[in-house]
């Protein structure tokens, strides 16, 4: 069997599994939407004087943005890939609207990070500042922190469209991502979309770590402080796990673009990562929640 053929064959491989996973991302967060919108219906319908709980309204936010993420992976990557793995003789040109995508997709992978930072966020007040309570209101999170956090991430990500000139079509692939070289476009990228969410949660787990040795807490609080502790561990943990995971791709890109060179193999393994985070992402998110 001839390089070639072996590499079709993990690419259509790749491909699957990668619509698969997303299909079951989507599923479970419909699922955990669902669940929500009826227990929201439930306190409507039998009147109950119950405020919105502000960890309700985060966890709705990361379902509705994975679901907007895989969908738009879908329609970006995974449709036209399947297409061209089965029809080669389609042609894809480098367009403006490709590369909107592209900036679509690579924002709302960030606005996926930026939001466990908001739940971080919201533990760490909870925490270092109970008796604050506006920052405890779930109004200041769903109509200041949220939309601020969308306008926060999509303005980080547009240099990568416009500045830097850094989303074009792949050779052989019929999408557009961002370019090996020059690597300065992935460089940035990784800083903005893994690297400073997960530096603000380290900062935050590590504040609220060093306050909870210094400062004696009331009893009301303790259990309730030790759970959003554990809640961040276990955030850090699991975006940990994915960056050790994604460590190899990132690794492959800085090589490849040294060398000046540029293999399909390398975006079918990251679509297929960012399927599999997506998953993991809406599985989890019951357990950090």
């Amino acid at each position: 069997m001839s390089n070639s053929t072996v590499s079709i064959n993990f690419n259509l491989i790749s491909t699957i599994l990668s619509a698969f996973a997303d299909s079951i991302a989507i599923v479970i967060c419909l699922t955990f939407l669902f669940i929500i919108l009826y227990h929201l219906i439930q306190i409507k319908y039998n009147q109950y004087q119950v405020p919105i709980d502000v960890t309700l309204i985060l966890s709705t936010n990361i379902l509705c943005v994975i679901i907007i993420k895989t969908t738009v992976q879908t329609i970006h990557v995974t449709i036209p890939t399947v297409l061209q793995d089965f029809q080669t003789n389609i042609k894809y040109k480098k367009t403006r609207f490709c590369q909107i995508r592209a900036y679509i997709f690579y924002s709302m992978v960030g606005i996926l990070y930026w939001s466990y930072v908001l739940l971080a966020l919201f533990r760490f007040v909870r925490i270092i500042y109970p008796k604050q309570i506006w920052f405890h209101r779930s109004s200041f999170y769903l109509y200041i922190l949220i939309p601020a956090q969308y306008i926060f991430v999509f303005i980080l990500t547009l240099p990568l469209l416009i500045m830097f000139d850094g989303l074009h079509y792949i050779s052989d692939e019929p999408y557009c991502s961002i370019v090996l070289t020059p690597i300065y476009p992935i460089i940035y990228g990784m800083i903005i979309i893994f690297v400073l969410p997960y530096s603000a949660m380290c900062i935050l787990y590590l504040c609220i770590a060093r306050k909870m040795h210094q400062m004696p807490i009331v009893g009301q609080y303790l259990r309730r402080n030790r759970r959003d502790y554990m809640v961040i561990r276990r955030m850090l943990l699991n975006i940990f796990i994915l960056c050790i995971v994604s460590i190899p791709v990132f690794i492959i890109y800085i090589i490849e673009s040294i060398y000046n060179r540029s293999d399909s193999l390398i975006y079918r393994v990251q679509w297929l990562l960012s399927s599999l985070s997506s998953c993991l992402f809406s599985l989890m998110l019951p357990l950090i929640t």
